[in-house]
């Protein structure tokens, strides 16, 4: 097992020291590649840290466990999120919830990749997501995977994470270099600026009469699709499990085109504030229950994009 282990844990961290790499290229197709190597490393190195705790935990449905199964690796292995909840109320490891998030952002863009639907096919938006995912990974490498590791993976994995953290503090600069281009602007924006649902920079702008749009990322979707994407990815909310609980759902109707567009609990920068009861698109919508929108006026329907 230990053996097997190892091998595990190198494998992961070749995926994560290959997303680096790939994702340092600046190519489009360069960082697509990289979302789905980070991912692979994600859901690797989460399981070798979950094997610790216990091997049937590794399996997505521990009662049919089989070890000679296990060491063969031919099992069904639990998913990402499966993975998470179990580190979570299992292992008792802290997993912030923002880091769960973007680790959760990085696995629906792999899983557009590989079903071929990345929407837009934005370079710039899934670099943005691929480093955010991988800060979550370092910072669970840092206090979760290498506290605890035998000698031989301790050492296997401090030789990766030193060599990984040179390379990633170069991609932040570039984030950083961006977002510092676009300040100017940003700050004289006649508009309210808020979070981009895609790639989460504070670069989003709205918009009178369509949809906004992202300085960063260029991220420009129909209302109804991005008042859904900025409730999930920036609120962290989810619709599922919200109206599972018997909760309503953050995006309500706007009052002015019907579309579903309006977030209850926007938060905007910049120098342009929205109206105390709402803000629809450059439009106010006096004595709204709700406190935000990235719907547009013209009623923009799901699925039309730029």
């Amino acid at each position: 097992m230990v053996e097997i282990n190892w091998h595990v844990v190198n494998n992961g961290l070749d995926f994560l020291e290959s997303a680096v790499e790939l994702l340092g290229s600046g190519g489009a197709r360069e960082v697509k590649y990289a979302a789905l190597h980070l991912s692979a490393s994600i859901e690797t190195l989460l399981k070798v840290r979950l094997a610790r705790e216990h091997w049937t935990l590794v399996v997505a449905d521990p009662r049919e466990a089989q070890r000679t199964k296990y060491e063969a690796g031919d099992f069904k292995s639990a998913t990402i999120d499966q993975a998470l909840d179990r580190l979570a109320g299992i292992a008792n490891v802290a997993i912030s919830e923002k880091d769960r998030q973007r680790i959760t952002s990085l696995n629906r863009t792999r899983n557009q990749i590989a079903h071929f639907a990345l929407i837009g096919d934005n370079p710039l938006a899934t670099r943005a997501t691929v480093a955010r995912a991988m800060e979550a990974l370092l910072r669970f490498i840092e206090k979760e995977l290498a506290p605890g590791a035998p000698d031989d993976e301790r050492e296997l994995i401090n030789d990766t994470y030193a060599s990984v953290m040179e390379r990633i503090r170069e991609i932040e600069v570039m984030v950083r270099e961006r977002m510092k281009s676009l300040k100017p602007v940003i700050s004289q924006a006649g508009v309210p600026v808020v979070k981009c649902p895609e790639c989460l920079n504070e670069a989003y702008l709205f918009a009178d009469g369509e949809p906004g749009s992202c300085l960063f990322c260029a991220y420009r979707l129909a209302g109804v699709v991005a008042a859904d994407d900025y409730a999930s990815n920036v609120l962290g909310e989810s619709e599922y499990a919200t109206v599972k609980d018997g909760g309503e759902w953050i995006v309500g109707h706007c009052h002015i085109c019907a579309d579903r567009a309006l977030v209850d609990g926007i938060v905007t920068t910049g120098s342009v504030k929205p109206p105390k009861d709402a803000f629809l698109v450059g439009t106010t919508v006096s004595g709204a229950s709700l406190i935000g929108a990235l719907g547009a006026v013209s009623g923009s329907r799901r699925g039309q994009m730029r």
